[in-house]
């Protein structure tokens, strides 16, 4: 696809604050170093219309193909968990190839953020009896991938969770936000091993500009031993498990306090 045409599909992204320049490196950092995983258990046919539906299909051709899941007994939980991701690693996989262009991934892992962002709208919305914890999800303003962070959005709000997505924001912004604003936890993703120990920095942004003390958890693709991830980093918790991130903040959920026995 040529490049002007590829420019010309970008509005999907405008919501993320992301400059047009920096598409190539959010649909590909993640999608690259993920195209070894393989998930089993899911619909090879379903997994097949998928990728060719963002690749070739338009808004109401990815709304029918949803609506067609769903009536497959397929909830949104799987949609947005396991098939959106997994489309997202083949492209990537695609990529890695040369069986797929530079503007294909971009233009695809766009729509399938959209897809997920039409999937989670109902979790972003819904009230919770009794109120629930509040987090930030962070994407520092020099990493580019977005798809995991957003599935991990999803799957905090399923739990109860008030969650702040926030995508490529400067330092000021974040300095500002987080200041203004209560958050029990902060979860940094970070998807380049290069990026580990510069993360410290986003660490202690976020720290000072905390009113109070608060545990601010790192997870995403570059994670590594998460004693190692957190010496480097200085951040309380490294996990890439929803669960156990809220477990290791001792968190409210539902009704009932997250606690980890054993520490950590």
């Amino acid at each position: 696809m040529p490049e002007d045409q590829a420019r010309r599909a970008m509005p999907e992204w405008q919501d993320t604050g992301a400059p047009v320049s920096s598409l190539a490196s959010r649909a590909l950092s993640v999608l690259a170093a993920r195209r070894g995983a393989r998930v089993t258990g899911l619909s090879e046919p379903f997994l097949s219309e998928l990728e060719e539906t963002v690749r070739h299909g338009g808004v109401d051709d990815r709304r029918r193909l949803i609506d067609r899941m769903r009536a497959a007994r397929l909830d949104d939980v799987a949609l947005a968990d396991h098939y959106i991701p997994e489309v997202a690693r083949r492209m990537g996989a695609a990529w890695c190839e040369d069986s797929m262009s530079f503007a294909e991934v971009t233009i695809g892992s766009a729509r399938l953020q959209g897809m997920l962002r039409e999937i989670g709208e109902s979790w972003a919305t819904a009230r919770r009896a009794g109120g629930g914890p509040s987090v930030a999800v962070i994407v520092p303003a020099d990493e580019y991938h977005t798809l995991g962070a957003m599935v991990l959005t999803g799957q905090l709000r399923r739990r109860g969770v008030s969650v702040r997505l926030v995508l490529g924001r400067p330092e000021p912004e974040l300095r500002a936000m987080v200041a203004s604003l209560h958050f029990d936890a902060i979860f940094l993703s970070i998807s380049h091993t290069e990026k580990v120990a510069q993360a410290s920095a986003m660490v202690d942004t976020v720290r000072s500009a905390a009113r109070s003390s608060i545990p601010v958890v790192i997870g995403g693709v570059a994670m590594k031993d998460d004693s190692e991830t957190m010496a480097l980093t200085g951040a309380d918790h490294a996990t890439n498990d929803p669960d156990e991130a809220l477990c290791r903040c001792g968190l409210v959920v539902g009704g009932a306090r997250q606690t980890r026995s054993g520490g950590g």
